[in-house]
C-alpha cells in the first residue's frame, strides 16, 4: 500500500541566481503499511503532522507510538513508514532549501541539528490537545495563502511555515524538559557536529576532519558530545555510515560495491566489515531482507 495524498496545495516559482523554492502543503490519506521513502537526492524536507489519530511509525527504522497527535521532522532521504494507524486527518508539509534553508534560517530559532539533519535523536513530537488549535490555524493560513496569492506572497507562507516549526520547537524542548532560557545557552557544539557529518559523511569519515572544521581540538569535541548525552565522535560518524548504507541496501538495487565506493570506502570488504560488525549481518544478507 502507498501514502496517498487527498489534497495538495503547491507553492513554486523561480527565485533569484537560478533558485527554484518549493514548499507544499497536503492532506494525507495514511494506509496501513505505506512507506514513504524519499530518494536522497531529493532537496525537500519533511514534516508529517498527524493530526487527529495516532499510531506506530517508523523513521530510518526506528519505531515510534503516537497516542492521540503528533509531528514527525524529516530531512532529505529519511525513511517514514506507517505500520498501524487510526489517523482520522493528517498532512504533509514540503519545502526544500530554496525556500527555506535550516542551515541559515534555522539558526534563528535553532531547528538545525534539533528538528532537522540530526539522525541520532530523530525529531517526533507529541501534540497536547490543548496545543493543537494553533498548529491547525497555521496549516489553514498556508493553504489560503499558497491559494489566493498577494503581495510578499513567499514570505507570507514562509512566515507560517517558520511558526509551525518555532512551535514545534518549543513542544520539543517541553518534552525534553528543557526550559527555553536553558536552550539559549546550551553549547550547540553538538548539534553542529551532527549537521556537520549529515553534510559530508560521504567524503570525510575521521574525527580530526571534523574537529578542524569545528576550529576545537578531537579531545574537546568528544568531551562536548559527551555533555549532551551523544557518543563518541567517531561512533556517531559511523552509525550515520551505516544508516545510509541500511537506506540504499533496502531501498535501492545498487551493489554492495557501488554503496561502498558511494559512502567514501575504497575497500568495499572494509565496508562489509564494518557493516557486519555493527549490524549482525553481512550487507547481502540485509539486502535480501
Amino acid at each position: 500500500m502507498a501514502l496517498s495524498k487527498k489534497e495538495t496545495y503547491t507553492f513554486q516559482s523561480l527565485g533569484t541566481s537560478g533558485s527554484n523554492p518549493f514548499f507544499e502543503v497536503s492532506k494525507l490519506s495514511l494506509e496501513t503499511y505505506c512507506v514513504l521513502n524519499e530518494n536522497e537526492i531529493s532537496e525537500h524536507y519533511k514534516i508529517y503532522w498527524i493530526a487527529d489519530g495516532g499510531g506506530t511509525y517508523q523513521v530510518d527504522f526506528n519505531t515510534f507510538e503516537i497516542a492521540a497527535s503528533g509531528i514527525f521532522c524529516l530531512s532529505p532521504g529519511q525513511v517514514f513508514s506507517v505500520q498501524s494507524e487510526k489517523a482520522k486527518e493528517a498532512y504533509q508539509l514540503s519545502f526544500n532549501k530554496d525556500f527555506y534553508c535550516v542551515e541559515t534560517h534555522g539558526k534563528e530559532i535553532a531547528c538545525n541539528g534539533l528538528l532537522f539533519n540530526n539522525v541520532h535523536r530523530a525529531s517526533v513530537v507529541s501534540v497536547p490537545a490543548e496545543q493543537q488549535l494553533p498548529f491547525q490555524n497555521l496549516v489553514k493560513q498556508m493553504i489560503q495563502e499558497v491559494e489566493a496569492k498577494g503581495n510578499a506572497h513567499k514570505d507570507m507562507v514562509e512566515s507560517y511555515l517558520r511558526q509551525f516549526l518555532i512551535r514545534t520547537l518549543r513542544l520539543v524542548n517541553t518534552q525534553t524538559q528543557q526550559e527555553e532560557t536553558k536552550l539559549v545557552n546550551t553549547d550547540r557544539t553538538a548539534e553542529e557536529f551532527i549537521a556537520m557529518v549529515e553534510k559530508h559523511f560521504r567524503q570525510e569519515h575521521t574525527v580530526a576532519g571534523y574537529a578542524e572544521k569545528l576550529f576545537i581540538s578531537p579531545k574537546s569535541l568528544s568531551k562536548r558530545l559527551n555533555n549532551q548525552g551523544y557518543s563518541t565522535p567517531l561512533q556517531i560518524i559511523k552509525d550515520r555510515l551505516i544508516l545510509e548504507a541500511k537506506r540504499q541496501l533496502m531501498f535501492s538495487d545498487k551493489s554492495v560495491k557501488e554503496i561502498a565506493f558511494e559512502l567514501g570506502f575504497d575497500d568495499p570488504a572494509y565496508f562489509s566489515r564494518l557493516f557486519s560488525k555493527s549490524t549482525g549481518v553481512a550487507p547481502s544478507q540485509f539486502k535480501g531482507q
